[in-house]
């Protein structure tokens, strides 16, 4: 089962590295953010991880399961300067078809005041995006799992608006005693169905793959998850800080260290977690995105960027999972999800 997971991932890769682009894209940032309080505590995008939260579920389709039927969840995250993002998910299992998830996320980016180039009030305004998620998965075979979310997008901002459609496909492998998990993830490939005047955008598309494994004899797992496979640069260019150092008085450049360059950009790409879980009815997790602690770093400012943090507990059929994730010094999003089985 683990080499025909390898080829799947290594074709889909090829094909899909193909449709990869070298922009910076900034379009329909909703389907970035993260609505699950579980896997924001960990910083990363979805858990490769087989579990029984259709919050998860939600995020990685290849892990919808009957264990996850009739599951309702519900998500609050504060963001910044009053904007906010509200979720929801459920998932329903059929016997013969396989298991399917519902849910949408909608961010309120507020009100504002429409303005005139004079500066004559006429009136006020509001913006918002809304992402709803139609996800399927299944069992091919034993220990691979495959699954697709499809993302349909509204944006509304004052009068404009645009529409697209995004689509999730995965595959999951797990072990026969369910220590190690994989998943092989492209997200957020599809296009743009109508455009803000005229003006054609790209989605947020990547490739990502992630393995987590539990140890034998502690409550504790462990995650990496290789993001953005479809570009290797992903350092800014800021020249107000550029990486070769000019002497004022020489005019000698100082090249960077090639090595350096080569083992910051490898990070980016790498995201790092864990959880303690001593029993089903509570966990805690942390994780840590070192491109995270770079794009938002202060020089001279100590901040913990980068690192994310929360923890979950249950009573009877309720779960309520608490997330933080340092974004940057002055600024800090939290999540908070309820489960319910019904």
């Amino acid at each position: 089962m683990l080499k025909r997971f390898a080829i799947f991932c290594v074709l889909s890769f090829s094909f899909l590295f193909t449709m990869a682009q070298e922009d910076v894209y900034e379009s329909y940032a909703v389907l970035n953010l993260r609505s699950s309080a579980r896997v924001a505590a960990m910083g990363l995008d979805f858990l490769p991880f087989y579990t029984n939260d259709v919050s998860v579920g939600i995020t990685n389709p290849s892990i919808l399961s009957r264990e996850m039927n009739n599951q309702f969840s519900v998500g609050y995250t504060d963001l910044f300067a009053g904007i906010w993002q509200g979720n929801f998910a459920y998932s329903r299992t059929f016997d013969k078809l396989g298991s399917f998830s519902f849910g949408m996320n909608y961010i309120g980016y507020g009100n504002f005041r429409r303005m005139e180039a004079s500066g004559d009030q006429t009136g006020d305004f509001s913006a918002n995006d809304y992402m709803f998620t139609i996800g399927w998965g299944r069992m091919l075979e034993e220990n691979l799992y495959f699954g697709a979310n499809m993302k349909p997008i509204i944006s509304q901002y004052d009068n404009y608006s645009s529409t697209a459609i995004a689509f999730d496909v995965a595959a999951t492998y797990l072990s026969d005693d369910k220590s190690l998990t994989a998943t092989f993830m492209v997200r957020n490939f599809g296009a743009q169905i109508t455009s803000y005047a005229n003006t054609e955008e790209k989605l947020p598309f990547e490739l990502q793959l992630g393995f987590s494994k539990k140890l034998a004899h502690a409550p504790f797992r462990f995650y990496v998850v290789a993001t953005d496979l479809q570009k290797w640069d992903l350092r800014e260019n800021d020249p107000l800080n550029p990486r070769d150092e000019v002497d004022p008085f020489t005019g000698i450049i100082t090249r960077e260290n090639t090595f350096k360059g080569i083992l910051d950009n490898t990070f980016r790409h790498l995201q790092f977690a864990a959880d303690f879980q001593p029993s089903k009815n509570f966990y805690a997790s942390f994780g840590y995105s070192w491109k995270q602690s770079r794009e938002m770093y202060i020089e001279d400012a100590f901040s913990l960027a980068g690192l994310s943090y929360g923890f979950g507990f249950s009573v009877k059929k309720f779960r309520i999972s608490y997330a933080r994730n340092e974004y940057h010094k002055f600024g800090s999003p939290n999540h908070l999800t309820l489960l319910v089985s019904i």
